[in-house]
């Protein structure tokens, strides 16, 4: 086999190069992450969450926002009441630990709520699949 022209290689690197800048990046899914900070656990979530497949199952009132493990399910987002919309057909798990309920004292942010036990999950009224979510809570 012979050698490559001295002056074909550059623009094979450069070809590369290019292609590079091209290159499909893999969409980033909303996510939580429950983090101990002190005597707390904080809750941060950001992230699209793609609807389809899903079922819209109406509009729902939140009754707050925390953690019940042992059914697999997390509320993100403000305390307090808030109108969201439900979806069925999620699949999530149905348990990440063995505690029992606990309620965030503080959150802010849009409401994401999932029970995958259940197959349900919550977004805010309105929200628009594929677009970014961000909350937290402590």
């Amino acid at each position: 086999m012979e050698a490559l022209p001295k002056k074909l290689l550059p623009l094979i690197l450069f070809g590369i190069a290019v292609t590079s800048l091209f290159s499909v990046q893999p969409a980033q899914a909303y996510s939580v992450t429950l983090e101990q900070v002190g005597a707390n656990v904080v809750a941060n979530g950001s992230g699209p969450i793609n609807l389809t497949g899903l079922t819209f199952q109406g509009s729902v009132s939140t009754n707050g926002v925390g953690v019940l493990p042992l059914f697999g399910i997390i509320f993100t987002g403000p305390t307090g009441s808030v109108n969201v919309s439900q979806y069925a057909g999620f699949t999530g798990p149905t348990s990440f630990g063995s505690g029992g309920p606990l309620n965030a004292n503080t959150g802010s942010g849009d409401f994401v709520g999932m029970r995958g036990g259940l197959g349900n999950l919550f977004v805010p009224q309105g929200y628009v699949s594929g677009a970014a979510l961000s909350d937290s809570m402590t």
